[in-house]
């Protein structure tokens, strides 16, 4: 069924009925509805105990924790938001934290920095919660401050406003350390606004001008072995949502946010 709304020069597929699959009458709409996205997820296929869970209304950028598995992609020393799979509050007040451990044995239990020397208290188990647990990769925070640059010249610098948009795994990598070791890199996309500084563009100045805009990019983000501490190295494939773009496309190669 196909419907053409007032005012629009084109028709839009409302509907799809009568589809048979296997003798089954369905009924297709567009879009996706992300409430019954399945996931399955397999303990053999992380060398882990034999389990399989198949978890309902995992969002696409979350990394899926349940039972006794718990996603490879999911390493200490990097940043994560959790969320229970039941509900769409985020654990921990909705802050970003660390990772600081995962322990061994049946059910795994995580561990978050916390502001406390005293007593950590946040931490779960990863059989806590039956439906699962989804852990978004967080790279990009408020406050983070970037030299804005292109081919080795400094442009200007940003801050980070606000980082309130999903974070998305790209992937990961291993990478081979002079010591015989191996580092871990995260390619995450991220969608930010951000305050920036800038060189007049166009003009012989040495006055700087600001800008809030939104800011697109991949950032890179590195572990060195036996380190708990992550760092970003570089916001790389810069997009930006402002008029400004054009200029650098014109004047510039490409753009790099370096910490």
């Amino acid at each position: 069924m196909c419907v053409r709304v007032k005012g629009k020069s084109s028709s839009e597929v409302v509907k799809i009925t009568n589809v048979v699959i296997k003798r089954y009458k369905y009924t297709l709409r567009p879009g996706v509805n992300t409430e019954h996205r399945r996931v399955t997820v397999r303990g053999e296929d992380i060398k882990d105990v034999p389990t399989k869970y198949t978890m309902t209304g995992l969002q696409h950028y979350e990394i899926p924790v349940v039972g006794t598995y718990v996603d490879p992609r999911i390493v200490p020393g990097f940043y994560y938001r959790v969320r229970p799979n039941d509900r769409k509050a985020h654990l921990f007040n909705g802050k970003t934290l660390k990772l600081m451990s995962i322990g061994m044995g049946y059910a795994k239990r995580l561990t978050f920095e916390s502001e406390s020397k005293i007593e950590n208290d946040n931490f779960l188990w990863s059989d806590n919660h039956p439906d699962g647990l989804g852990l978004e990769p967080r790279a990009i925070h408020e406050g983070m401050k970037f030299k804005v640059t292109s081919e080795g010249e400094i442009l200007g610098e940003a801050c980070v406003f606000r980082a309130d948009q999903h974070q998305i795994e790209e992937k990961m990598v291993k990478v081979p350390t002079k010591n015989g070791k191996f580092a871990i890199e995260k390619y995450i996309h991220v969608d930010v606004m951000c305050h920036v500084w800038l060189a007049n563009p166009g003009r012989c100045s040495t006055d700087s001008e600001v800008y809030l805009m939104r800011v697109y990019g991949l950032a890179v983000v590195r572990k060195e072995p036996n380190s708990l501490n992550s760092k970003v190295l570089r916001v790389e494939k810069i997009g930006l949502d402002s008029e400004l773009e054009i200029l650098f496309q014109q004047t510039h190669k490409e753009l790099l946010f370096l910490p």
